[in-house]
């Protein structure tokens, strides 16, 4: 049901963001730009399927019952670090794609 082998590794420089996300500053992120810019990366993968999101703060936010990181990557970008998971979230959307 989860996408185990989909691969979330990304990337993404400030100027991308700029142009795709007008609305976020990457200088100052709050917690929705986090999600915002982690979707539109994921979105942009080839077999990526939303099956939830959810802010969590201003480094990080839950995509499909996984917790993800925007690191910064030297002075103008950021790289997506997978930080953990949960298995209660993943249960959690299993029960609601059942429904």
């Amino acid at each position: 049901m989860m996408q185990n082998d989909f691969h979330y590794s990304a990337s993404i420089s400030f100027m991308d963001v700029r142009e795709n996300l007008p609305s976020v500053d990457p200088e100052n992120l709050s917690p929705q730009d986090v999600l915002d810019i982690l979707l539109h990366l994921f979105r942009q993968k080839p077999g990526f399927l939303d099956l939830g999101h959810e802010i969590n703060n201003r480094e990080t936010g839950w995509v499909n019952g996984y917790l993800f990181r925007l690191k910064p990557d030297g002075p103008e970008a950021f790289v997506v670090e997978t930080v953990g998971s949960s298995v209660d979230k993943m249960a959690a959307l299993r029960q609601q794609q059942q429904q």
